[in-house]
């Protein structure tokens, strides 16, 4: 897998999910895979563009990891771990196979760490876990992913997890069509390469 700089906008988060759209900071899973987290700071970049993570834990994720790198970049690891093994178990379910034993230790061992860090709190009447950097470290990132992924594999909306049929891209993506047969991550994308493609052998053969 090459691992290249890249800097990240909103179509690159059209997973419909915080757990996927981590999952799909690898392209072209079907052919050449490209990973965009190169570095910390390219997990951090993807977490604002995310929208789900608070300016001020962003902030304080990046000074933590300036100043102290190598646990910034143990922490990139394990997620980096988390999301490949989630990508397994997301493939897996997507096409009615059981899940490899192997990814979903990977996930378990995520999930307890993340739970470790967590703390209950009482939010409009309700409780609920909270990650803090305090508590989590570098992982913040990484902990609430997995708490999201263990929501959405116990959710019905695993009738809607599909993988982009499209060409270099294998992204995973939550189908919310009415009919329930969106066979791309984008249509601004990889839907407009497809047709592009359709079209231009329907030239060919007819001339």
């Amino acid at each position: 897998m090459r691992i290249e700089h890249h800097a990240f906008k909103p179509a690159d988060l059209v997973a419909g999910h915080l757990a996927l759209d981590l999952v799909n900071t690898v392209t072209a899973r079907d052919t050449q895979p490209r990973d965009w987290l190169d570095d910390y700071d390219a997990l951090l970049r993807w977490a604002r563009q995310s929208g789900r993570y608070a300016r001020t834990d962003l902030a304080q994720l990046e000074d933590l990891s300036q100043a102290e790198p190598a646990k910034a970049a143990a922490a990139l690891g394990r997620c980096k771990t988390l999301r490949e093994a989630l990508c397994a178990i997301l493939y897996a379910l997507s096409q009615d196979a059981a899940p490899p034993a192997e990814d979903l230790a990977v996930l378990d061992k995520a999930r307890l760490a993340a739970s470790a860090a967590a703390r209950l709190v009482a939010r409009q009447g309700r409780l609920q876990a909270e990650w803090s950097v305090e508590r989590s470290g570098p992982d913040l990132i990484a902990h609430t992913v997995v708490a999201h992924a263990i929501d959405l594999l116990k959710d019905a909306q695993l009738d809607r997890l599909r993988i982009c049929d499209g060409h270099d891209c294998g992204w995973v993506f939550i189908d919310t069509s009415k009919n329930g047969r969106r066979r791309w991550c984008d249509m601004a994308t990889c839907g407009n390469v497809a047709k592009a493609r359709r079209h231009q052998q329907r030239g060919a053969t007819a001339r």
